[in-house]
């Protein structure tokens, strides 16, 4: 797939895959925040969707604190089957898919040409926030 064909939820979906091959994603509330303190998390996945307003803000807030980029992602049910948090069925989709409202990434496993694309467009993606951004 080529950079300018890839979009938000496919780039999500590449970082996420690599990360997974290496054991590197962690999901839920205690694990992130834990993680996100220690500064141990290259990248932060947070669903909008999210019931919660303050598992939302603080994992907002812990972000901003500590520099991590934080990308937003429309869909918790989605979020949790590009984490691997589902089954599949013999055609190939998802069944039995467990939302996630946070996952980290901890380790981006390997640096392929899709993944140097993919981070490219998130880290240029309006659902980013850094430290640095006015908010």
């Amino acid at each position: 797939m080529l950079a300018t064909e890839m979009d938000l939820d496919s780039a999500v979906q590449q970082v996420l895959k690599n990360a997974a091959k290496c054991r590197g994603i962690c999901r839920g509330l205690n694990e992130c925040t834990k993680l996100i303190e220690q500064r141990g998390v290259v990248l932060c996945f947070l669903a909008e969707n999210c019931n919660e307003k303050a598992y939302t803000t603080l994992i907002e807030a812990l972000c901003h604190e500590h520099g991590i980029p934080l990308v937003k992602v429309p869909d918790n049910k989605k979020l949790g089957e590009w984490s691997g948090l589902c089954k599949y069925d013999k055609e190939g989709k998802a069944r039995k898919v467990v939302s996630a409202s946070c996952i980290v990434v901890t380790d981006i496993g390997e640096e392929s040409y899709g993944f140097m694309e993919s981070t490219q467009i998130l880290y240029t993606n309006k659902n980013i926030q850094f430290r640095s951004s006015s908010q």
